[in-house]
């Protein structure tokens, strides 16, 4: 962790996350985070591929993806876990994510209110400048 506040621990939730639900049926990973972003990869794999004869993830796999790092970015935020729900979730897809490619979704919180937050993120196959998916989301926070 670069600059990330000290009690939330992203890794040690993550750790846990990645064992149930969408986290252990993507095999996401946890690569980075800092006070208001969380950085998550999920690693190309045929059975996320949406149409076989293009090796082409599906985009439910990079949906789930881009939500999960734009959660992760308000709890860093937060610096605590709150349960929290997406209320609003947008993808603009501006290229398919292609086979063997991992992608990479960096997400941030750029605004906390008492009730809502609102993240913004990139998702790319390594190349920020090369983008697969742009997000905007928002999110209800239950304190």
């Amino acid at each position: 962790m670069s600059d990330a506040k000290r009690g939330f621990d992203p890794v040690a939730f993550f750790e846990l996350a990645r064992r149930v639900g969408h986290g252990r049926a993507l095999g996401l990973q946890f690569r980075d985070s800092g006070s208001d972003w969380a950085e998550l990869a999920l690693p190309w794999r045929q059975e996320l591929v949406g149409v076989p004869e293009s090796g082409i993830l599906a985009s439910g796999a990079i949906v789930s993806l881009i939500d999960t790092a734009s959660g992760t970015s308000v709890w860093v935020s937060l610096d605590k876990f709150v349960p929290i729900v997406t209320v609003d979730l947008r993808l603009d897809y501006l290229r398919p994510a292609v086979k063997d490619e991992t992608i990479i979704a960096r997400c941030e919180c750029v605004k906390l209110t008492r009730r809502i937050a609102f993240v913004r993120g990139i998702a790319h196959g390594g190349d920020e400048k090369r983008p697969i998916a742009l997000s905007a989301a928002t999110f209800m926070l239950n304190r």
